[in-house]
């Protein structure tokens, strides 16, 4: 027989046991103030969209690396690992805020990178990652933030523009920041691809308001946006002047504390498992 564990790690090992782990987040809501706010001070309104003034709040679940499903609120710092999957759930708070939407509307979703391949130097500006329409309000709520309700695409119309490319920006290129952007979908689009109004499926470089044009969409009602710190760029390499290299120099403070907070957690986990395994033994 093994000899008796001590009393903080027979703890430990029951705290972390699966079900604490791999509960869902507390998640709050966030305002549409604070997303129109966070978009402007992260540098993205005016550098990479013109203006933004959300009617809804939208959010984006992931599941994170330590196993919960977290929301992704405006400047998350995230691991590709975490992005490595489409999202678990879309889901958006103060809807009746938008105008002209009923209980047929469909709505439209893309991610994309805004500093390919680096914030300095966006030779690639806006690379699409996912594009996709008919997303519909689901009969169920969130299963992270209970005031929201989910998005999600029936089957029979799931035919993505861009399939989802999970984010794997280089090495050393400092921070990228994702944005995640819904507009509500004209109708003629609920049986008609975009490739129909003369949309390329081109990813690189994409042109959002020639995009706009020819879909004839309004401004997005709802967006947010995460950040993947790949290390210090050449010079800084995180922002086009001072004022973005100071947001983007502190997103990347942010990302490696939350990395070093996470690699912590991991070890923790996994002395868990080693004692649940002796614990059963």
């Amino acid at each position: 027989m093994f000899p008796s564990l001590p009393t903080s790690l027979a703890v430990l090992a029951l705290a972390l046991s699966p079900a604490a782990v791999l509960a869902d987040d507390n998640a709050e809501s966030v305002s549409t103030l604070d997303f129109k706010n966070r978009f402007v001070s992260s540098g993205i309104v005016p550098e990479v969209i013109a203006a933004l003034d959300p009617a809804v709040s939208f959010y984006v679940t992931y599941r994170a690396d330590d196993g919960h499903s977290e929301l992704i609120t405006p400047g998350s710092s995230l691991t590709v690992n975490e992005t490595s999957a489409l999202p678990l759930e879309f889901s958006v708070e103060n809807l009746n805020n938008a105008t002209n939407i009923t209980a047929q509307t469909r709505y439209l979703i893309y991610l994309l990178d805004a500093d390919a391949p680096s914030r300095s130097s966006p030779t690639a500006r806006n690379l699409r990652h996912y594009l996709a329409g008919n997303y519909t309000l689901n009969s169920a709520n969130s299963t992270v933030l209970t005031t929201a309700q989910r998005l999600s695409i029936p089957e029979a119309n799931r035919r993505p523009f861009t399939p989802f490319t999970a984010p794997t920006p280089d090495a050393n290129s400092g921070v990228h920041r994702f944005i995640y952007a819904l507009y509500t979908q004209p109708a003629r689009f609920n049986t008609a691809g975009f490739e129909s109004v003369g949309m390329e499926a081109a990813t690189a470089n994409w042109n959002l308001s020639r995009w706009r044009t020819q879909l004839g969409l309004g401004p997005a009602i709802g967006a947010t946006f995460f950040t993947i710190d790949t290390g210090a760029a050449a010079n800084g390499g995180s922002g086009s002047n001072s004022n973005n290299n100071n947001t983007g120099n502190a997103a990347g403070a942010n990302a490696a504390g939350n990395v070093e907070a996470r690699g912590y957690l991991a070890g923790v986990v996994a002395l868990a498992a080693v004692v649940g395994a002796l614990v059963m033994v």
